[in-house]
């Protein structure tokens, strides 16, 4: 028997420690909701997890843009709708100005054309979407993937006033209408396009969540029994440490 060194006691505390640790961890975990609360746990899942939520932001962002694109579609398609009535208009009172009857107000026919027509124009050059002309030849272009390639919706406007207010004041209302329908065709289409790139973003965003959350989550279940089995081993090592510490009191009986 020996006293100076007590194995079992070391073997105890060594077993103890471990299981204190084990016990850590599952607290850490339980309290976090987190598979992987440190890099440690699993330094693979922790960077596939990482690069899962990044992809995700970056989904969500390409919607907000898909969005805000749609937000510029709704305000260029309300201004050209105006534009579409104001020439319907216009159409009507050249028909009501060749009429005899009318020679009489043909002055204030034409007065209510001419206004119409600069009406026309303060619409095309006045109509802004965050500072910006929306009726331009320049190609608008909306970033609307998740990708590091940046895939974008591109849409060009091209509705120049002098055209449309050129062919009115040619007596060519339906030429003007065929530019104005030509925007809302080119409006309609990139809405059509968006919304389903938006939908799909949305699918995209939900599969990413959750390839992210079996990776990275915590099966609570599995964690709970795990901590109650680790708590059992800890007070279980708790008594065997104290009964090893104790063990050397029985050389005592040897020197009565």
């Amino acid at each position: 028997m020996r006293i100076n060194t007590n194995v079992s006691a070391l073997n105890a505390q060594k077993n103890l420690f471990l299981t204190n640790k084990m016990v850590e961890g599952n607290t850490s975990k339980l309290s976090s909701g987190l598979r992987i609360s440190r890099a440690a746990d699993d330094a693979a899942g922790l960077a596939i997890a990482n690069n899962l939520r990044t992809n995700t932001r970056e989904a969500k962002m390409a919607v907000n843009n898909a969005q805000q694109a749609n937000a510029f579609l709704q305000i260029a398609e309300g201004a050209a709708s105006t534009i579409q009535r104001i020439i319907e208009r216009q159409a009507e009172l050249s028909i009501q100005h060749t009429s005899a009857q009318n020679a009489g107000v043909q002055s204030t026919l034409e007065d209510e054309y001419d206004l119409l027509s600069a009406e026309i124009t303060r619409i095309i050059d006045a109509t802004e979407f965050n500072g910006e002309a929306i009726f331009s030849a320049s190609a608008r272009s909306f970033t609307v993937s998740d990708s590091a390639n940046g895939d974008s919706v591109s849409v060009t406007l091209d509705m120049a006033a002098a055209d449309v207010t050129t062919a009115i004041g040619a007596g060519s209302t339906s030429s003007a209408l065929s530019f104005v329908n030509s925007i809302l065709g080119s409006v309609g289409a990139a809405q059509n396009r968006l919304d389903y790139t938006v939908a799909n973003l949305q699918n995209t965003i939900v599969n990413y969540a959750a390839a992210e959350s079996t990776i990275r989550d915590l099966d609570m279940a599995a964690e709970v029994a795990d901590f109650q089995k680790n708590n059992i081993l800890v007070q279980a090592g708790s008594s065997v440490l104290a009964q090893a510490n104790q063990s050397a009191q029985s050389v005592l009986a040897l020197l009565r």
